[in-house]
């Protein structure tokens, strides 16, 4: 993700309400390495924490700001991950947003106010 993305989980960044507990989200941008026998290996390259009481509302950040990187017409020169993961302060995935999945939805809604047939995923 660039900077503006990176700049929102600065440690000092503005958490949640006061007075509420706070727990540490960690966001972590991953590429997917194809091993032998067509195996799929996550490489983590970066990972920030953002502190908040509402892992709703951490989701909701990384969403959007996920969107505007994808968004943006500089996503091929910048864009370097094929996933970003948000995890809870215990390590579980609670959030998964993958680049092939933007674009799929991307194409399908251009699909649906066209002749254009949507993507069929293969499973």
């Amino acid at each position: 993700m660039t900077r503006r993305l990176r700049s929102q989980f600065h440690p000092h960044a503005p958490g949640a309400s006061e007075g509420k507990t706070m727990a540490i989200y960690r966001v972590r941008e991953v590429k997917f390495i194809e091993t032998e026998g067509g195996h799929v290996k996550l490489k983590p390259l970066r990972e920030y924490e953002r502190e908040s009481s509402d892992p709703a509302s951490v989701i909701a950040e990384v969403s959007r700001f996920f969107e505007m990187e994808l968004s943006s017409p500089k996503a091929l020169d910048v864009v370097d991950f094929d996933e970003v993961i948000v995890l809870d302060e215990k390590g579980a995935v609670i959030a998964r947003f993958g680049v092939a999945d933007f674009w799929e939805q991307e194409w399908n809604a251009v699909a649906a106010k066209s002749d254009a047939a949507p993507i069929a995923r293969s499973a």
